[in-house]
């Protein structure tokens, strides 16, 4: 079977560049500009369910991430909606 694997990608401003983030599969990747932050997280995702795959743990991997399958897409039943920045005071 071959479907959409819908993932979020989260990307922060890091230093001079940008970081972007996978959570569903814990991967990473920099770049100069959040696209090419995008699409390196993206191609680590690729690697690894390459490598589970190899190993026959593909379906393991998936549903210990939360993976169910929704019209067609494996789509991560808990995923970010929403990020937000906020204010604290901290004495220091």
């Amino acid at each position: 079977m071959i479907a959409d694997l819908a993932v979020s990608i989260v990307i922060y401003r890091s230093g001079g560049g940008f970081l972007a983030v996978c959570p569903e599969f814990g991967c990473e990747a920099t770049g100069g500009s959040p696209e090419d932050a995008r699409e390196g997280a993206l191609a680590a995702v690729r690697r690894r369910l390459d490598a589970v795959s190899a190993e026959g743990r593909l379906e393991e991997v998936l549903a210990r991430a939360g993976f169910v399958v929704d019209g067609g897409q494996l789509r991560a039943e808990r995923r970010p909606i929403r990020i937000d920045e906020a204010i604290l005071p901290v004495p220091f």
